[in-house]
């Protein structure tokens, strides 16, 4: 009994001795082309391939190869009216791969403020103030942080967030832009740096007036830059306000003439790799989705989408990197909520993925797995 038990821990020693000697050049390599899921459960297979996994440098060239593929394999779905109501689906089988997990106040509901890299920035829907929850979550490895208390304490008017990666700081950001009422500097702005996990004032305020409205929770990040659309009602201007996150400086972006005072709100996106606007307009009882992009710093019209009827392009991820659409199909009297369709105008398909989303929100966006946050 005692020579067998001894046979199989040096076997088991064997096992472990030859992976250990397997060259690291090679297994980066491998590992970079595996899922999370499967690398979560590498970590556990040895000392040496948990390090490797859960080294910076390792993250960054499996998080490089995901974005190279492009299109995304996940969506993250509002369904419901909390937190519980987010989801994790396959952007082609539309199956659900699983719901989001965070600590749950009593009542507090949740939007997504901004995504980066398979990160979620996460507070309160209503009544935003500086007491509010906020929230990096990845839900790839379940693993979320609750970020520290801000350094203002006067009582906020009015609060929007915008989160994204700073690529010369190899550090992640959230930006809280808060107005504060009867004041005469009445925007105050706070960065908040992953890597230091504090945050600081900094003097920079968005070049708007102080009615402003930031009608969407969440924010555009793209190429280093923060987008947010913004009304202003005195002044009848819809505009685009960005932030830099390497200069920390905001910027004014005015929208085409021909969308000067229009009554629907168009949404900030990305297509074909460029700054866009989705306007959605109706014409003699028919629907219209106009997609406008920057070339040249020159906003030029790229197409127009005929939608069906009762049904409207989805945010923020309304279309994808093969053209096809996700629309949300509105159900006449609010009978039920509304569903997910994705279209496809070339063929002129529409496919119903059976998805009902929250009726307040109809939030779909792109997800990309990583090990960001992974410690």
């Amino acid at each position: 009994m005692f020579n067998l038990e001894y046979q199989r821990k040096r076997r088991r020693d064997a096992q472990v001795s030859k992976i250990d000697d397997f060259p690291q050049e090679i297994l980066f390599e491998i590992f970079t082309r595996l899922s999370v899921k499967s690398l979560l459960r590498c970590r556990c297979v040895c000392k040496s391939w948990k390090s490797l996994i859960s080294n910076p440098d390792f993250m960054n060239a499996h998080l490089k190869r995901n974005v190279l593929k492009n299109a995304c394999d996940y969506l993250v779905i509002h369904t419901g009216y909390d937190i519980s109501g987010f989801s994790i689906y396959d952007a082609e089988e539309f199956t659900k791969r699983f719901d989001l997990e965070l600590p749950r106040p009593k009542h507090v509901s949740y939007a997504v403020y901004g995504s980066c890299n398979g990160v979620l920035c996460i507070s309160a829907t209503w009544r935003v103030n500086l007491a509010s929850p906020i929230y990096l979550l990845n839900p790839s490895i379940r693993v979320f942080k609750k970020l520290p208390d801000c350094h203002i304490l006067q009582t906020a008017h009015f609060v929007t967030l915008g989160f994204g990666f700073h690529e010369r700081g190899d550090d992640y950001k959230v930006v809280r832009v808060v107005r504060f009422p009867r004041k005469k500097d009445f925007f105050a702005v706070e960065v908040y740096s992953l890597r230091l996990d504090s945050w600081r004032r900094i003097t920079a305020t968005p070049p708007v007036s102080q009615q402003a409205r930031f009608p969407q929770p969440k924010c555009l990040f793209f190429n280093g830059f923060l987008y947010w659309i913004t009304v202003e009602p005195s002044q009848h201007c819809t505009s685009i306000v960005s932030f830099d996150l390497d200069s920390e400086v905001f910027q004014k972006i005015m929208l085409p003439d021909i969308l000067f005072g229009v009554a629907s709100v168009p949404t900030v996106q990305v297509f074909e790799e460029s700054l866009s606007l989705f306007h959605q307009r109706k014409d003699d009882n028919v629907w219209y989705c106009d997609i406008w992009v920057v070339e040249a710093d020159t906003w030029t019209m790229n197409r127009t989408i005929l939608l069906p009827r009762c049904e409207s392009v989805a945010w923020p991820l309304g279309i994808r990197t093969d053209n096809k659409f996700h629309l949300v199909r509105h159900v006449r009297n609010m009978q039920r909520d509304p569903i997910l369709v994705l279209c496809d105008p070339v063929l002129r398909r529409a496919k119903d993925t059976g998805i009902s989303l929250s009726y307040h929100s109809q939030f779909v966006d792109a997800y990309r797995e990583s090990l960001i946050l992974l410690n």
